[in-house]
């Protein structure tokens, strides 16, 4: 699965995974990430949901797509909140 994360293209890969539009695929706000990262993981649940059922419609391949894509979109979140930089500055003085 670490080859998939690392050959994800999200713009190729996002849009046939879960419904996205291109303002949403555009959108590297942290916010905009969470919105992907649950979209993400509610199709995932249901994809895997299907294939515990035994339903027709379970896809292997999606459920792989999924799994790669969600962990390389935490990935990116996590980069995305580890170089942000602060809105506040603590007091100083020590009051």
């Amino acid at each position: 699965m670490a080859a998939g994360v690392e050959a994800y293209d999200r713009e190729r890969h996002l849009p046939r995974l879960a419904p996205v539009t291109p303002n949403q695929l555009a959108d590297r706000s942290p916010e905009g990430q969470r919105r992907i990262v649950a979209r993400l993981a509610r199709a995932l649940r249901a994809e895997r949901n299907r294939g515990r059922a035994g339903h027709w419609t379970y896809d292997l391949n999606r459920h792989i797509g999924l799994r790669q894509a969600l962990a390389a979109e935490r990935r990116r979140l996590a980069d995305l909140l580890a170089v942000r930089p602060k809105t506040h500055s603590p007091p100083e003085g020590g009051e």
